[in-house]
């Protein structure tokens, strides 16, 4: 005989209106499920109840942790939770519902929530509690939403003009590039003081591609001759000497105490304060802005010493510049970033290049490409670009063709 709770008490056909559990009257009947409770980050507070959209491209999948409990006594029973809107997941993207079992005595059991879909309006993803099956009673419910980020965008300027000012090949007039990085959070009226969302800022990341940084190019050689070089000695030399530093991948271009950033607020190598601003449509929302001027040394004479035939110096050579050369390239990005987990979710990227000699007239700037885009490439974390540009290994200098010039004591 079924007990009373049995989650199917019809009686089979010709069964004299016995009652039985499928076929065999010894099965143990389903009982009801007692009320339940649903909190998000442990807490029933409503703003909690939010988690941030995943992220086609990058494959992240934030999560928030739930709990749910029984409230109205009663025995241990199996919860499955569903989603009937399909904005949340379990929290992988196959996890539709999740099976809980839930004791008597009114504990805690955790689970955790990932945000699948947008929300077009506060709590409209919501989280449903089905005892025993998923179209069994709705013993509890939980309105959350899964926010996300709109109309990023990163803006990159070029007020700088390159030219050697001061020893350098640098610009004036400006910087290089001029960054500013932009976000609106969404649903309209989420509570930006909520935990989830407290810690994030509009930042900005930059990787320096691989490929040739620096170049510089002598020629038109000159020979002084050390005192008391026999007459009729010889010397040859090459009759163009190239020096390139080449950065052999792409690096982070970022400081230790800014990392994985390009640029942070507060810390040794912090180039702009403005650097992380909370996203639109939080309290203190702003631009995110920053600055680049890649830069190197100015045209100067490259002295080498001068060998005769048997390797002895005899004077020293002078190659005359020719070109001074700056080459690199960038990828930058529009990102979230926590602040108290340095985890980020890229937005938007742009590339941009430095092409410009010292020896080349006219009005020379960095180039941007013509609008930013939907990430198509995820940032490097290391190497460091800076130490690889610094590094004596990625530099090489020597003969550039095969042409020689021959002098004479």
């Amino acid at each position: 005989m079924c007990l009373a709770g049995c989650a199917s008490n019809k009686p089979p056909a010709g069964d004299g209106g016995a009652e039985k559990c499928g076929t065999d009257p010894v099965l143990p009947c389903t009982p009801p499920c007692p009320s339940m409770e649903i909190q998000i980050d442990n807490t029933a507070a409503a703003k909690e109840a939010i988690v941030q959209l995943r992220t086609d491209y990058q494959s992240r999948r934030p999560v928030v942790k739930g709990r749910i409990r029984s409230t109205g006594g009663g025995p241990a029973c199996t919860i499955l939770l569903t989603n009937p809107d399909g904005r949340l997941r379990f929290p992988n993207s196959g996890d539709t519902t999740k099976s809980l079992s839930i004791p008597a005595d009114g504990s805690w059991v955790e689970f955790q929530v990932a945000g699948e879909g947008k929300s077009v309006a506060i709590g409209d993803a919501v989280i449903e509690a089905h005892c025993n099956s998923t179209t069994g009673a709705l013993k509890a419910s939980k309105a959350m939403t899964v926010f996300w980020f709109d109309n990023a965008k990163i803006d990159i300027a070029t007020p700088g003009r390159y030219s050697v000012v001061g020893g350098k090949l640098t610009t004036s007039g400006g910087n290089a590039v001029s960054f500013t990085a932009t976000a609106d959070i969404r649903p309209a009226g989420i509570d930006c003081t909520a935990n989830q969302i407290t810690n994030l800022r509009v930042g900005i990341m930059q990787n320096a591609l691989a490929g040739t940084t620096r170049e510089r190019i002598w020629k038109t050689p000159s020979i002084a001759w050390n005192a008391g070089v026999a007459a009729g000695t010889t010397v040859t030399v090459p009759k163009m000497i190239r020096m390139q530093i080449n950065r052999p991948a792409t690096g982070n271009d970022s400081a230790a105490s800014v990392q994985p950033l390009y640029d942070r607020p507060g810390v040794a190598d912090t180039l702009d304060a403005n650097s992380l601003q909370p996203p639109t449509g939080c309290s203190g929302s702003a631009q995110a802005t920053s600055y680049d001027t890649p830069s190197t040394g100015a045209p100067a004479n490259l002295v080498l010493p001068a060998q005769d035939g048997t390797g002895t110096i005899v004077g020293n050579v002078t190659y005359h510049p020719a070109s001074v050369k700056l080459g690199p390239s960038f990828l930058t990005w529009c990102v979230i970033f926590d602040t108290s987990t340095n985890e980020f979710t890229v937005l938007r990227e742009r590339a941009w290049h430095v092409t410009v000699d010292a020896f080349t007239a006219g009005v020379q700037r960095a180039t941007v490409d013509a609008a930013d885009r939907a990430p198509t490439t995820m940032p490097v974390l290391s190497p460091l670009a800076n130490t690889q540009t610094n590094d004596p290994a990625n530099s090489t200098q020597g003969p550039l063709g095969a042409d020689t010039v021959t002098f004479s004591r």
